[in-house]
């Protein structure tokens, strides 16, 4: 007699449901964070390769030298936050199936009651190393602005 989509049923589903979609609003927010932080290493990049290319053409050496290393550290900036994007979506993707295999496992009898929580950990895994790349790509920016402060303080641009 019990249909196994009542409403009882139904408001279960929906509610184990709920915590794999918060994690992804969460990840989304993570993101959307990430992809700021990128722009600004790939602007930043392109800035100084444009005065890489003036510094070259005006023979100024040390000043080449001391761009290709901001360039450098820049450059990891940027393949952090790859990094890190990469992850925030494999975790994305990992919530999203959590929510399906809830729901299936749920409308099927709940054979299997660990698969779901068991993804859903697994990305908050990958959650945790992702933001872990952004905590290094943070440092490496705090680092190159100290750094850039002391090589303006010594000149180390001029000629």
């Amino acid at each position: 007699m019990g249909n196994p989509l009542a409403a009882g049923s139904s408001l279960t589903i929906v509610s184990a449901m709920i915590t794999p979609a918060i994690l992804i609003l969460a990840a989304g927010s993570l993101v959307n964070t990430t992809l700021v932080r990128l722009g600004r290493a790939v602007d930043r990049s392109r800035w100084l390769i444009e005065r890489g290319d003036e510094y070259h053409a005006s023979g100024n050496r040390n000043a080449m030298r001391v761009t290709e290393e901001r360039l450098e550290r820049q450059l990891k900036r940027a393949e952090y936050s790859r990094l890190a994007l990469s992850g925030y979506y494999v975790a994305i993707a990992l919530f999203l199936v959590s929510s399906l295999a809830i729901a299936i496992n749920q409308l099927v009898g709940d054979p299997f009651p660990m698969i779901g929580p068991a993804i859903v950990i697994l990305g908050g895994i990958v959650l945790l190393m992702s933001t872990a790349a952004v905590v290094f790509e943070v440092n490496i920016s705090a680092g190159t602005l100290r750094e850039e402060a002391r090589q303006f303080r010594q000149r180390e641009l001029d000629p």
